[in-house]
């Protein structure tokens, strides 16, 4: 495993408001629209944590420039591990006060974070939330695989997405983050997380996903193929 790469605290605040995590495998050719859509946040205090799940395709080669660019930009990498064990080494990682994720191959509008760390500042009770999408494919991909049903087919709607996580870093700690389950670790984690704190579910759609990518987690387990980042 490949360390994060050290940044000068000089400029920066000491904890970031948020900590954004982006496992990646292979998305050379599409991780710019993430970054660049961190970018155009309304909210600017945040730090990206780049985790690069073991990718073949150069990706090091377009992610050091912008490490070495941007000060609150930090990258690792590590051999091929899968996206929950991917996640939890972000956790660990995160100097913010609050986690989130987005996923290499989708984007943020401009105001997701924004919104988010409001409705936590305004709710103190709330632990964490989920949810707030805007599904861009075509329709028949909205559909996977209930990951509490295998033989069942559900809207994406209606499942726990969990790049749309975000909460208290304590939260997201607990009983070690994410399980390396083969399918959706999330319906597992926020499960269990609800029997400890206070979870709740926002409706503003500004998580852009896109269904039906050839190399998709959810495309891949509908071919019996591995899970990846």
């Amino acid at each position: 495993m490949v360390n994060f790469i050290p940044k000068t605290t000089k400029g920066m605040n000491s904890i970031p408001q948020i900590s954004i995590i982006m496992p990646v495998y292979n998305r050379k050719s599409l991780i710019n629209r993430a970054i660049d859509s961190i970018m155009e946040q309304t909210l600017t205090d945040w730090e990206l944590l780049i985790i690069d799940d073991g990718s073949t395709d150069g990706l090091e080669s377009l992610v050091f420039p912008l490490v070495e660019k941007h000060r609150n930009i930090r990258y690792s990498r590590h051999s091929n591990r899968g996206v929950a064990l991917t996640r939890n080494l972000g956790i660990l990682a995160a100097q913010g006060e609050f986690i989130t994720f987005l996923d290499s191959d989708d984007e943020f509008k401009p105001d997701h974070l924004q919104l988010r760390y409001n409705y936590m500042k305004q709710h103190p009770e709330t632990d964490l939330l989920h949810g707030g999408v805007e599904l861009v494919g075509p329709p028949d991909t909205h559909y996977v695989q209930d990951a509490f049903d295998p033989n069942k087919k559900i809207h994406l709607s209606e499942c726990y997405i969990g790049a749309t996580i975000f909460g208290k870093k304590a939260v997201m700690q607990h009983e070690g983050g994410f399980k390396a389950l083969p399918y959706s670790s999330e319906s597992e984690f926020i499960p269990r997380i609800m029997k400890h704190f206070t979870v709740n579910k926002v409706n503003y759609p500004t998580y852009i996903y896109y269904t039906g990518l050839e190399d998709s987690i959810c495309t891949r387990k509908q071919k019996g193929k591995n899970n990846r980042s």
